[in-house]
């Protein structure tokens, strides 16, 4: 019996994390992953129309993994990523438009010289609610992880901190001040 696929959705910075994201890609194909992200730049779009794209997709999706980089923490589009994630949808007419949380998988990547993690998902690495992971070990360690993700988003929901309002501007760490 073959093993079950997982739909994830990639959260990323589109201007610095793109490479990462096909390398992901590129890497992945061996594997029972389906990868379910936004592949362009849609920022042009109205806030709605995003938002509506970002849970069209995680509908299809039980694990969202995040790339955190050093520019990652405070970029509006991956936090509402993220409180999309964490959030249960019931449509009131249709069940297949509604969704479960997903999992989470933090992603660390190499040769940053720190990392900005948004505080949605630090909250939820706290809880023991998101699995993370460096880098350096994605080719070992990457289906597992995202199976750990699955499971813990089946088994521990109770743990999932999605408390935070939504971020309503990008801003970025300057030691240790929010700008």
């Amino acid at each position: 019996m073959g093993q079950t696929s997982r739909n994830c959705f990639i959260s990323y910075h589109h201007d610095y994390d793109a490479d990462y994201v096909e390398d992901l890609r590129d890497m992945k194909s061996g594997m029972k992953v389906a990868d379910y992200s936004l592949k362009d730049d849609i920022s042009h779009l109205t806030e709605q129309t995003i938002y509506k794209k970002i849970r069209d997709k995680m509908r299809n999706c039980s694990v969202t993994v995040v790339l955190i980089g050093s520019r990652n923490g405070h970029r509006k589009w991956i936090d509402w990523e993220l409180w999309a994630s964490l959030r249960a949808y019931t449509h009131p007419t249709d069940n297949y438009k509604s969704f479960k949380p997903n999992g989470l998988l933090a992603i660390y990547l190499p040769d940053q010289w720190s990392y900005s993690v948004p505080e949605r998902l630090q909250d939820n690495i706290d809880s023991g609610y998101a699995v993370s992971m460096k880098w350096e070990n994605i080719e070992r360690d990457f289906e597992s992880k995202v199976n750990l993700a699955h499971w813990r988003r089946t088994n521990n929901a109770r743990k999932i901190d999605n408390s935070r309002e939504k971020v309503n501007r990008n801003s970025f760490n300057f030691l240790g001040i929010k700008i």
